[in-house]
């Protein structure tokens, strides 16, 4: 028997004991308002019970959740509650708001929490993902998509259609905005990586691969006085000021 720790017109939290699941069930969401007022409802029913499971219903979720509130979010929930150790799994229902739930599924990957969630179109997927006993780790997709091109000869434009599980449809969406922000830095720093000279393109190289400045030296048969010159010349040319930055550069690599 589950037992209802609160109700509103939007949300709802019960407690599932036998499973020792936490479950928040979106009734409506649309605004910021009644985002923020779940999550803080969500909280304070977790600090009660501290669950082994948490299980969020987000099939009527249609509010897109901003980076600020995705930070926020993190902090105030997800990142505490990682911290006391006691959640092994957090599995979601997905919506049919694609933008919205993308948003919820880029709350997990820019947070700090080390949580990844399980996604998935039923409430008995998710339960029984949750109750099974394996090691913490969300699924993956389990297959490729189904990719179809098709030519638009009058327009001279080729539609790409991709057919996925539901639950699936997080995972690729993310991974194709990273394409699409990785094309962005590309076309944004080509300028940048095109004033580098060949020798320092390849110390580039090198330094991303995780070559000390050392062995950097010995491999090229120069001093490592002159590869910590080529190293500040590189990092001034791309204006770079730390080496996660300079990481990003491996794109033209």
């Amino acid at each position: 028997m589950s037992q209802n720790l609160y109700k509103t017109d939007a949300f709802t939290i019960e407690y599932i004991p036998g499973a020792d699941i936490l479950k928040g069930d979106f009734l409506r969401c649309k605004t910021s308002d009644e985002y923020v007022s779940a999550i803080r409802a969500f909280k304070e029913a977790y600090e009660r019970v501290l669950p082994r499971y948490t299980f969020w219903d987000n099939t009527r979720f249609g509010h897109i959740i901003t980076p600020e509130e995705q930070k926020w979010t993190d902090a105030f929930l997800n990142y505490p509650g990682a911290q006391k150790g006691i959640t092994e799994k957090v599995g979601i229902l997905v919506s049919q708001d694609i933008l919205a739930m993308l948003s919820v599924y880029e709350i997990f990957e820019v947070g700090k929490a080390p949580l990844r969630p399980g996604f998935f179109a039923n409430e008995k997927q998710a339960m029984e993902w949750l109750t099974r006993k394996e090691t913490p780790v969300a699924p993956l997709p389990d297959t490729k998509p189904l990719i179809a091109v098709e030519w638009d000869a009058d327009n001279a434009k080729a539609v790409i259609r991709m057919e996925m599980e539901a639950p699936d449809l997080p995972y690729y969406l993310n991974r194709f905005k990273r394409f699409l922000s990785d094309h962005d830095f590309l076309v944004e720093n080509l300028r940048l990586f095109q004033e580098l000279t060949r020798r320092e393109r390849k110390i580039l190289s090198m330094v991303i691969n995780g070559l000390n400045n050392g062995e950097i030296a010995e491999q090229l048969f120069i001093s490592c006085e002159t590869v910590k010159t080529h190293r500040k010349n590189i990092m001034r040319k791309l204006g770079c000021s730390s080496y996660s930055e300079l990481l990003r550069f491996g794109l033209f690599l």
